[in-house]
């Protein structure tokens, strides 16, 4: 027997007034008018503690009555009288005389302990406090059944608190006996969510926030173990205070719990009985709510056995039904009594677990979960299930399906039997579920293994379709080369050969490698491949499709698009996943058949949807946004193009995310936004190629009005790139840009091979407006033919391309202004400035403005814009070699060309030509030229008078 040395909390406690009071006020009334009572309070659950106890104690300190207090323990039960005899002779209620020698026979020990009492509470009475009753030994128990009849007319409260669920039989039977002659029992006072929160803030000495005081309620209702709890917490750093309110740490749930938090709790569970407190490690262990089946499953012990241990718990609050089983009625008991088995001991009840809730057919992630823990990779049986489970939630929950092949892979590792197999299946599925950077990990790590012709050739298609644009992981490159090596396996099946002689020529086609992809493609059809997984007559066609498309036969890449879709629609929705379709947008853009392209692209959008392919969305977003910029609603092709940045950041996908900033620039530039489009321009030269990223530059250096810069860029562009594939997959506007620049840079060299590439395509393409447009818009400004330029703006007229349109009619009317056919050059210039205003496109809307102005206000040849007001003062700041480098722009020289001239490098030129720039208050070298030709005429007219 104990005394707990405990301060009273009485009246102290947060909450009001405490249930119980008016029971306690009213034996303290009867003991002041010389009649004694027996009250029993009963703690609730294991945890809880009624303060009836300490209340009392502080009550009789307050009125004077002696009081004898003591707290049982487990070894009472040993020792006779041993709680009782402890409890008078603490605080020294009772003589130590009196309590000597108590080894007689029991009546002559009862009359002792009688006169005893007698005498402590003779005068204010006496309290006799038996805490936690529940451990008295078996002759205490018989004792009272004695003393407190023979002692019910003398002023002596006796107040007996425990918990009934851990009671000896006869400790139970003395407590029947009590209440049926007249006991009281003092009703269980559970802190309210207030009083948790008064404690919490008494200890911490801050506001408490919800959080905290939920935690802290987990000790169902004991005022000591809450603020020993929130103590321990805050020592070990899970409390944090911002703005004078305490709350658990975000990530207190994933800590483990103090040391301090486990002994108090599982202290307080010590003296639950031993097949008792085995249930409760299972329970912990299984972490979720329970049968006694699994249990007693995962402990060897037999169901009567833990089906009487379950009602014993339940009877002491430490567990509760609930609709799937028994549970913790609070999650930081079980995670106490979880921290508190040994780590050896865990790690068994782990692996045990794995096989029961496996074998219950519970939730396979529940089983992963088990073997994680246990360090394990389980029986054969427990990963046939998990591999069946896998199977089975493919079609119904892919995502959930692909969190758990994932997590059994990393428990079985490389060297597992099921290991190759099951690497496959999460490929597929982290791909199909937009986790295209961890598919493309985990396949290459697989093929540095030692694999079976099969795994291989899965794994390489894997990899090919992780290389299309829309996933945006790894490169065409490192497929070719991962397909090379696998077609050098000297088992490999005629299937798996076809299928990887397919992914090869896709991805020829994707590197530009026309004739090797056909070549590859051709054997594949001419098998008449049908494998198992059906995708190489589809990749076969797509093949084809590109390289028609590379070779500018755009009628024929849309055939071969087309016989791809077909067979992607009879193999079935995963393959349909792909998103055959989109492969027909390129061609369709090329032959002007934009709705066409634009319904595939709904289609493709609503299947994406339900299939949950999210992946797509950067790509078709970037088809959409090539659509809307070739019809001249720049407005709308900005805004897909932006939904196709978010959409590929999103998913990481790198490539495709080039593509479509490189197009966003070219939209933001084509429309006057030239610092957004500069630095869209930046981040995509990082990820697309060097043609896509060079024709970006030319687009923006040309918006910009820094022609001379975009001649060299253009320069080197043509000399370096296969013209048929670029004109083919670019804007349809890029080609007529490069040839002016060619022209204005005197390469005639160039405008010829521009000339003669146009005409070829408009050849292979005949009854297609855009080619033919294109090759006659090339021509008429090598030729200087105002007609042919004229032609090229009707037939875009027909295809419904008003930007190429617009360009074709600003160059067919500067060209006539330069014959000096003025009004011919105005009517083609206002046209040019009407559409290219409906297309949003400013800068060029303003620069056909500019000369139409030019055209009007002077007579006689005409100049580029209206001559602005000279500006004699800033003149005077040009130094000489800026006057003639201004001079020289104005007769219309290049920078390189002026360089030569005067014998500078042209960074020195361009030096001087931002000086002039600066000085003149001008921003493009149209402006440059007019300042020179009003203050050459200012001079003139000085000079003349």
């Amino acid at each position: 027997m104990l005394d707990d040395g405990m301060e009273p909390v009485g009246s102290g406690t947060p909450g009001g007034r405490l249930a119980g009071h008016d029971v306690l006020d009213a034996a303290f009334t009867a003991l002041a008018g010389g009649r004694g009572r027996v009250l029993v309070a009963e703690h609730p659950g294991v945890l809880g503690r009624n303060t009836a106890v300490e209340r009392a104690r502080a009550e009789a300190a307050r009125r004077g009555v002696r009081v004898a207090h003591g707290r049982a323990t487990a070894l009472d039960r040993v020792a006779p009288l041993s709680t009782l005899v402890a409890a008078l002779g603490g605080g020294g209620a009772v003589g130590r005389a009196d309590l000597a020698d108590l080894d007689g026979d029991r009546l002559t020990v009862l009359e002792r302990l009688r006169c005893a009492l007698e005498g402590a509470a003779a005068g204010s009475g006496l309290l006799v406090c038996l805490d936690d009753f529940h451990h008295a030994d078996e002759l205490t128990a018989l004792a009272l059944r004695v003393l407190v009849p023979a002692l019910a007319d003398e002023p002596v409260l006796w107040l007996l608190a425990l918990h009934p669920p851990l009671a000896s039989v006869a400790v139970r039977n003395v407590i029947d006996v009590l209440l049926e002659a007249g006991a009281h029992r003092v009703p269980p006072d559970r802190l309210t969510q207030d009083a948790v929160r008064g404690i919490c803030e008494g200890v911490l000495g801050h506001r408490a926030g919800p959080g905290l005081v939920a935690f802290a309620s987990g000790v169902d209702g004991d005022p000591a173990l809450v603020a020993r709890v929130v103590r321990a917490l805050d020592a070990a750093g899970h409390v944090e205070v911002r703005d004078d309110l305490a709350e658990v740490v975000p990530d207190a749930d994933r800590r483990p719990l103090p040391r301090a938090v486990v002994d108090a709790i599982r202290a307080r569970l010590a003296d639950l009985p031993e097949p008792v407190a085995a249930l409760l490690e299972a329970g912990a262990v299984l972490g979720r709510p329970f049968t006694v089946h699994e249990a007693a499953g995962l402990t060897r012990r037999s169901v009567p056995e833990l089906a009487r241990a379950a009602g014993a718990a339940v009877e002491a609050g430490v567990l509760g039904p609930q609709p799937s089983g028994l549970g913790f009625p609070h999650e930081l008991v079980r995670r106490a009594v979880y921290a508190g088995v040994a780590e050896p001991v865990r790690v068994a009840l782990h692996r045990e677990a794995a096989d029961v809730v496996a074998a219950e057919g519970r939730d396979p992630e529940e089983v992963v979960g088990h073997l994680e823990r246990a360090g394990h990779v389980g029986s054969a049986a427990v990963v046939d299930v998990l591999h069946r489970a896998v199977r089975e939630r493919v079609p119904r929950d892919p995502g959930a399906a692909t969190r758990l092949v994932v997590r059994l892979l990393d428990l079985l590792g490389d060297a597992h039997p099921r290991s190759d197999e099951l690497t496959v299946l999460a490929v597929h599925l982290l791909t199909a579920t937009d986790q295209g950077q961890r598919a493309w990990e985990l396949a290459v790590r697989a093929l540095h293994r030692d694999l079976d012709a099969e795994t291989e050739t899965l794994l390489v298609c894997a990899l090919a379709e992780l290389a299309d644009p829309a996933h945006g992981q790894g490169d065409d490159h490192a497929v070719v080369e991962y397909t090379r090596r696998a077609l050098a396996r000297a088992d490999l099946a005629g299937h798996h050969r076809a299928e990887l002689r397919a992914v090869q020529a896709h991805r020829l086609a994707g590197t530009g490698q026309a004739a090797a992809a056909e070549e590859a493609a051709d054997e594949v059809l001419a098998a008449g491949a049908r494998t198992e997984r059906g995708e190489a007559l589809m990749l076969a066609c797509a093949a084809k499709g590109i390289a028609a498309l590379h070779r500018g036969e755009f009628a024929r890449a849309l055939e071969h698009g087309r016989a791809a879709v077909r067979e992607a629609d009879r193999l079935g929705p995963f393959v349909r996943q792909r998103h055959a379709r989109l492969w027909l947008c390129p061609p369709l853009l090329a032959l002007d058949r934009f709705d066409e392209a634009d319904s595939a692209l709904r289609l493709v959008e609503r299947e994406s949807r339900r299939l949950g392919t999210s992946w797509v969305a950067p790509e078709w977003h970037y088809h959409r946004a090539r659509v809307r910029a070739a019809r001249g609603d720049l407005a709308g092709a900005q805004a897909e193009a932006e939904a196709g940045v978010r959409a590929a950041r999103e998913r990481s996908a790198g490539g495709l995310l080039g593509k479509v900033l490189g197009l966003r620039a070219e939209v933001r530039a084509t429309r006057g936004d030239l610092a957004g489009a500069e630095g869209d321009l930046r981040e995509a030269e990082r990820r697309a190629d060097a043609a896509r990223s060079a024709w970006w530059r030319v687009r923006w250096l040309c918006a910009a009005d820094r022609d001379d810069e975009a001649a060299e860029v253009a320069g080197g562009l043509l000399a370096a790139t296969d013209l048929v594939a670029f004109i083919a997959t670019t804007a349809a506007c890029a080609v007529p840009l490069l040839a002016g620049l060619a022209r204005r840079c005197g390469d005639l060299r160039a405008l010829d091979r521009l000339v003669r590439v146009t005409g070829e395509l408009a050849d292979r393409n005949p009854g297609v407006s855009w080619p033919a447009a294109t090759a006659a818009h090339v021509r008429g400004l090598a030729e200087r033919d105002p007609a042919a330029l004229v032609s090229a703006a009707e037939l875009h007229r027909m295809s419904g391309r008003r930007p190429a349109r617009a360009a074709a009619l600003a160059d067919a009317g500067e060209l006539a202004r330069e014959l000096g056919e003025r009004q011919r050059a105005e009517e083609l210039l206002a046209e040019a400035e009407r559409l290219w205003l409906a297309c949003d496109a400013l800068p060029a809307a303003r620069r056909a403005g500019r000369r139409l102005a030019g055209l009007k206000a002077r007579p006689g040849p005409a100049v580029d814009g209206v001559v602005p007001d000279r500006a004699p003062e800033q003149w005077a700041d040009l130094t000489e070699t800026e006057v003639r480098v201004a001079r020289l722009v104005a007769r219309g020289l290049t920078n390189k060309a002026i360089a030569t001239r005067l014998t500078l490098s042209p960074n020195t030129i361009n030096t001087h030509v931002r000086n002039a720039f600066t000085k003149l208050r001008v921003t493009n070298r149209v402006e440059l030229a007019l300042q020179v030709i009003a203050h050459d005429e200012a001079r003139r007219d000085t000079d003349q008078r």
